[in-house]
């Protein structure tokens, strides 16, 4: 049976240092405030995404009733990326396409920005056409 003594101050270290763990825990924190930011952006875009839907469903529609009924839905869901006015609506005939191209750009620390660009199309008909 060997057993081995250290010279005192050369114990062996069991676990993490503390830098570790202060690094462990910035890059943790980092991680939840980015989550804080992003999942609101996301959510923001599954509203505008069903209002889209929502506008478009009935072919008949005129443009002007496709944009008021986008305007109803983003009020209730509080929509703010979004306007009426900011919609691509090609109307015709027998078919509605409603159309939301937008960029968000959302604050992280100091001037430091994440940057999303949405596109959502609903309807039936011909592709809208970009602006």
């Amino acid at each position: 049976m060997v057993i081995r003594t250290f010279p005192a101050g050369l114990d062996r270290q069991a676990g993490m240092g503390s830098l570790a763990v202060i690094a462990l825990v910035a890059l943790f924190g980092l991680a939840l405030l980015a989550a804080f930011r992003v999942v609101p952006v996301y959510t923001e875009y599954a509203e505008v995404k069903s209002a889209v839907a929502e506008a478009a469903k009935d072919p008949a529609r005129s443009e002007s009733e496709a944009r008021r009924i986008f305007r109803a839905r983003a009020v209730v869901a509080g929509i703010g990326s979004v306007k009426d006015s900011d919609l691509i609506v090609v109307a015709g005939g027998n078919f509605l396409t409603v159309r939301a191209r937008y960029r968000r750009e959302v604050p992280l620390v100091a001037n430091v920005k994440l940057a999303f660009d949405f596109d959502t199309q609903a309807g039936q008909g011909p592709a809208a056409q970009q602006r």
